[in-house]
């Protein structure tokens, strides 16, 4: 049987799979870890005697954190491979969790909390692009959303995991737990392959000097998938950061009836980006996310409570178009940089995009204090807003070509197409 022929599922080897796995679990376990804090932020500020506004302030600073570790991770996987910056993050994530639950001051966790950013950036910039780089590029679009739909699984597992944990040991012990992912650095040691682009670019470099990041095209590609990567950070910030306020302040919900419906948001985006990453291998990314984007723009006025009966409705769809386009993001940002400075490329775009549209929420809240608006009007603006420009701007990609020099004795003319999932022509 030819191999267009298998079911996408069956064509990985055991390697492959192996290395997605790595990746996927990592990235739910980046979830786990950077939701855990915010749900236990009260408790936090009781025990400390600071201010819940305090405590959010070091969200931004876990952010900015962030861009410095997915950079330098990158850096560190176009030299040495993919596999060491993803153990060394998995590895500082737990010890920076053991160590918040041993803190002795707010001050502490503060620190704590800075640094932890550096590995979460690390983790996923050398994730994503060990898993893609392996992946067959057949079904790269719907193994691109399945992974980056880790997310709500370890948002998900957070809030069972704290509801029984916290009541019963307090929320250090939350903490605690979540050092425990450090053991998961010895199964990647063992049995996760490295990345094949990334061995033929090593072999590449030994007859070139390195691509720097000033290449032809670089610097506009760059620069555009940075602004891509903001409004897809953009729309679901503005989603999510004051979902909660809304449903509990202007709608007066339980936090039971809260809950439902985040679970709900998070079962919608598990298989919304799964299905906006197929629609991308079938369609192209620009329409995938192009019919997400448009998608949910009906189903906003029943996702902020104009329809109290359908609430349940909105949080579903709000999760399952609204929260689809992230899961392009590892197909996209690994297609468009050549191996050799992949890693790098990868890091510093994604993160720089999270960084810009970190200032999101503090803008919506801003609105909502000094201008009037109300949660509801925010939401809708600030979610729309991000995700139809992060369709238009995929539309109006930029032509310019990078260049990868050849390996050593590669004529040019040997030298397969670069895969760029924009879809048929």
């Amino acid at each position: 049987m030819r191999t267009d022929e298998l079911p996408w599922w069956k064509e990985p080897t055991r390697g492959q799979w192996m290395s997605f796995l790595a990746a996927w679990v990592g990235w739910v376990l980046d979830a786990f870890d950077f939701t855990i804090y915010l749900l236990v932020m009260p408790e936090m500020a009781k025990e400390f005697g600071v201010g819940v506004t305090a405590l959010a302030g070091s969200i931004t600073l876990t952010l900015l954190l962030r861009l410095a570790g997915g950079v330098a991770a990158g850096a560190v996987a176009d030299r040495w491979g993919r596999k060491l910056p993803l153990m060394l993050s998995v590895i500082w994530l737990a010890l920076c969790d053991g160590a918040v639950a041993l803190a002795p001051t707010f001050t502490w966790v503060l620190v704590l909390r800075t640094l932890f950013g550096f590995g979460m950036g690390a983790e996923w910039t050398s994730g994503a692009t060990l898993a893609m780089e392996n992946w067959p590029e057949r079904s790269r679009g719907i193994a691109s959303g399945i992974l980056h739909g880790g997310w709500s699984i370890g948002y998900l597992l957070a809030a069972v995991v704290s509801a029984f944990v916290v009541p019963l040991w307090g929320w250090r012990a939350l903490f605690f737990l979540a050092a425990v992912p450090a053991l998961l650095a010895l199964p990647i040691r063992y049995w996760v392959p490295e990345s094949f682009d990334r061995e033929k670019a090593a072999a590449a470099r030994r007859a070139r000097s390195e691509h720097t990041l000033t290449g032809r095209g670089l610097v506009t590609r760059l620069a555009w998938a940075s602004l891509v990567m903001a409004f897809n950070f953009g729309g679901y910030y503005g989603l999510t950061s004051l979902y909660p306020v809304l449903l509990k302040t202007e709608l007066g919900l339980t936090t039971q009836g809260v809950s439902a419906l985040v679970v709900l948001f998070n079962v919608g985006m598990l298989l919304g980006t799964a299905l906006c990453g197929a629609l991308a291998t079938r369609l192209g990314v620009a329409k995938a996310v192009g019919i997400a984007a448009f998608g949910v723009l009906p189903f906003l006025a029943l996702y902020v409570g104009m329809v109290p009966s359908l609430l349940w409705l909105g949080a579903f769809a709000g999760g399952l178009f609204g929260a689809a386009p992230p899961g392009i993001a590892p197909l996209l940002l690994t297609s468009l940089f050549p191996p050799s400075i992949r890693g790098k490329c990868v890091g510093l775009v994604f993160h720089v995009g999270a960084f810009l549209a970190a200032f999101v929420p503090t803008g919506m809240a801003a609105l909502v204090e000094h201008a009037g608006f109300s949660h509801s009007q925010v939401i809708m603006l600030a979610g729309g807003t991000g995700l139809v420009a992060m369709a238009v701007s995929l539309f109006l990609r930029p032509r310019a070509t990078l260049d990868e020099p050849p390996a050593e004795g590669e004529r040019p003319s040997e030298r397969p197409t670069p895969h760029l999932p924009w879809g048929r022509a």
